[in-house]
């Protein structure tokens, strides 16, 4: 899967160029409205290496467009903050709008984009809008730094000190904040009442079943409160327990079907027959590894038992590369 990750990821970068060459603001558009979508499957990483822009050009205009999706984001998840009331998911919107603003946007695309399905629709849409605006105005970058609010400041020309690209960075963030929300009240409705109702009877149901879930690692087990993340740490996206493993091989927990195998190799998301969703992610921040050291043994869609090997993945060479192999699941 990592060659073809990476062929996917060159093949992204080479068409926004080509894009670019005849409309600056379509190019801009599709670099905002694919840039959430590029990131969930590690794609991004064709378009991230423009930013050697600033040191060949003095500039960045290929990847900018992609600034307003963080507002964006942040404008959505205010929306959706005002409309669903319910407390456990407010710990997770709260923090992750936080993130947002400050240019970090997996803990909402993960936490509560993906889940509620449409308001990602609605990003992407917004954030194609906004991005095309930018495209069109040419916005540049003159210095890598911060990001969210605190990336304004390497707008400045150094050249001769002109403002123009804050000013249109500035307008593109009023835009993303005005049209995200507004789309996201007008076109998401709350369905909280409705799931909790469904919810309820899947208890009533299940209270009846007992499941039996194996560990899919072999390793000493942590509690969940010491992985490096507080996506997982802090049980954003649900209990369990973390596995510092001595061996390079994720089986399956359950009888169930795969339901979610990410390109990179990294995460493995299982459905077992009773309902009971499960996720293993072998590692932190594994995913910039573009696939490297992980060897896929199924694929999504595929029924496996427990005990089946799911994963086969180099234990050393991820420690050697700096990452943490420790798993929440």
């Amino acid at each position: 899967m990592g060659p073809l990750a990476t062929f996917g990821s060159n093949l992204v970068g080479s068409a926004i160029l080509a894009v670019r060459n005849f409309s600056p603001l379509v190019a801009g558009a599709l670099v905002a409205g694919f840039w959430q979508v590029l990131v969930v499957f590690g794609l991004h990483w064709g378009i991230i290496p423009y930013f050697n822009n600033i040191v060949t050009n003095g500039f960045d205009n290929v990847m900018m467009p992609y600034y307003c999706t963080t507002f964006v984001t942040s404008a959505v998840l205010i929306a959706i903050l005002l409309k669903n009331k319910d407390k456990s998911f407010r710990k997770v919107n709260i923090p992750a709008t936080i993130s947002s603003l400050l240019g970090t946007t997996e803990p909402a695309v993960y936490g509560v984009l993906i889940p509620k399905k449409k308001p990602l629709l609605i990003s992407c849409i917004v954030s194609a809008i906004v991005g095309g605006f930018y495209g069109l105005f040419n916005l540049r970058k003159f210095a890598m730094g911060g990001m969210g609010f605190f990336e304004l400041p390497g707008m400045i020309d150094p050249k001769t000190h002109s403002m123009n690209n804050v000013y249109i960075a500035l307008i593109g963030i009023i835009l993303s904040f005005i049209l995200g929300f507004i789309a996201t009240m007008l076109f998401w409705k709350d369905d909280t009442s409705k799931n909790q109702v469904v919810s309820n009877q899947d208890v009533t149901t299940k209270d009846t079943l007992q499941e039996l879930i194996e560990s899919p690692l072999e390793g000493k087990v942590l509690p969940l409160s010491e992985v490096k993340d507080e996506v997982f740490s802090k049980g954003y996206i649900g209990k369990g327990f973390a596995i510092e493993p001595t061996k390079g091989e994720v089986t399956s927990p359950v009888n169930g079907t795969i339901t979610t195998f990410f390109p990179t190799g990294h995460a493995i998301g299982i459905t077992s027959d009773s309902g009971v969703e499960i996720l293993i992610h072998v590692g932190m921040d594994t995913v910039n590894l573009e696939g490297k050291y992980f060897t896929p043994l199924v694929k999504k869609g595929d029924k496996v038992t427990i005990g089946q090997k799911l994963l086969n993945f180099d234990l050393e060479g991820i420690k050697g590369e700096g990452y943490s192999v420790i798993t929440p699941a």
